[in-house]
């Protein structure tokens, strides 16, 4: 009787067994490519962070502007340096004087240049720290249209004195009202520069009584004006209605609107 095949059962059995390429691939099991992919797929969330709040105290520029405006002092007074000591002492006269700044041409509208930037400035800075909302953002490209109109502002004030002193006054009482007015705009922002700084860079207790002291000095410079303006021009009893009428459209008024501006700005 013959035996059975084993070749042929061999291979029956061989055919039988599952190839074990096509069980598993091993590049598709652990597929770096694909890991990659699925973390690059998932989003991880967390905790909203708070933004820095952009505040004078935490811009960089604002101590820019600061440390200039006190470069720009300083190279004012080092130039005319006895200027201060003249115009203090000679305030409250109202006679025919040499001025101090006629001694030197180019000296004399150097300083005054300079003085009038610095003053500009440091209004410009008070008012926008004054105004701006915090949640705006203080920043620069602002305080630059607060300068710009500030400078504009004492421009054209300074043409309108020119014209009404040319056509109404003579030139000695015309040229005494510039030099008071632009003394007391030099005083004001001279003493305004340390409470500007106290404001911004130091602890906000402090903030009522610098504003305090801030708008008394306001209010001393105004009347200021109004003392030097009924000391060179009162002659008559009717010149008093013609001094209110020019604080009321060249001094109250402008300011008014130069504050509506800054507002609109803003």
């Amino acid at each position: 009787m013959p035996l059975p095949d084993t070749i042929r059962l061999t291979s029956d059995t061989v055919m039988t067994i599952s190839d074990s390429l096509q069980i598993t691939d091993s590049l598709t099991v652990v597929d770096s490519t694909n890991l990659i992919d699925t973390l690059k797929a998932q989003v991880f969330t967390g905790f909203a962070g708070i933004p820095h709040p952009s505040l004078p105290c935490s811009e960089n520029w604002v101590f820019g502007v600061i440390l200039v405006l006190f470069l720009i002092l300083v190279v004012s007074l080092i130039q005319n340096l006895a200027w201060i000591r003249e115009s203090i002492r000679t305030f409250f006269q109202v006679k025919e004087r040499s001025s101090f700044f006629s001694k030197n041409t180019v000296i004399s509208f150097r300083t005054k240049f300079l003085l009038v930037i610095f003053s500009s400035g440091v209004f410009s800075l008070y008012a926008y720290y004054w105004l701006y909302n915090p949640e705006n953002g203080f920043h620069l490209s602002i305080f630059l249209w607060f300068y710009l109109i500030t400078i504009s502002f004492l421009i054209v004030k300074f043409i309108l004195s020119q014209l009404i002193g040319y056509v109404f006054l003579d030139s000695i009482s015309i040229r005494l009202a510039k030099e008071s007015y632009f003394n007391v705009l030099t005083y004001m922002g001279i003493t305004l520069f340390p409470a500007l700084i106290l404001q911004i860079y130091f602890p906000s207790y402090l903030n009522s009584s610098v504003a305090i002291f801030s708008l008394a000095l306001c209010v001393l410079a105004a009347i200021l004006i109004i003392i030097k303006l009924f000391q060179i021009f009162f002659k008559k009893s009717i010149a008093s209605f013609y001094i209110l009428l020019y604080l009321c459209t060249l001094e109250i008024l402008p300011i008014i609107i130069l504050l509506k501006v800054f507002r609109l700005i803003i």
